[in-house]
């Protein structure tokens, strides 16, 4: 946290936002979830090209730490990270489909459309139809009674 004074800021975020959607962090204990867009090692500051701890996988992090089992699918190096993590073209139609229908208590997308990365693939103009596809796939990918955890995709 000494690096990166926003970091106390996000982990309470995501914190907040845990116990929101299962009544108290100790009930992600357990729970199979999918944090899409989940942010890397290699992330890098949008400001100064810097690598930059404010958006590598926090979530997972701390819902590993948790007792949870997070799946984190980024673009960016999650190499020797303790969590099932996979690479993936967000900005592409299907890059999900290699996931199981119905395998997740919980999906996460909060970092996607404001990414530097996504943001230099995929300008804001053409962002509707990777919305949409989002939102097929949260719908295909939750186990009946799941919940989204949190989603930039209204």
């Amino acid at each position: 946290m000494r690096r990166e004074a926003e970091l106390e800021t996000i982990l309470t975020e995501f914190i907040e936002r845990l116990q929101r959607a299962f009544g108290s962090v100790e009930r992600a204990r357990g729970k199979r979830i999918l944090d899409i867009a989940c942010g890397s090692n290699s992330s890098r500051s949008p400001d100064t090209g810097e690598r930059t701890a404010m958006f590598e996988p926090w979530f997972c992090r701390l819902l590993f730490a948790l007792g949870a089992d997070p799946v984190g699918v980024d673009a960016g190096d999650l190499e020797g990270e303790r969590f099932e993590h996979h690479a993936a073209d967000l900005s592409r139609i299907g890059a999900l489909d290699f996931l199981p229908d119905a395998s997740f208590d919980g999906i996460q997308d909060s970092r996607l459309f404001g990414s530097p990365e996504f943001l230099a693939l995929l300008p804001r103009s053409q962002h509707a139809p990777i919305k949409a596809e989002l939102r097929r796939q949260e719908k295909r990918l939750l186990k009946p009674g799941g919940v989204i955890i949190h989603s930039d995709n209204p």
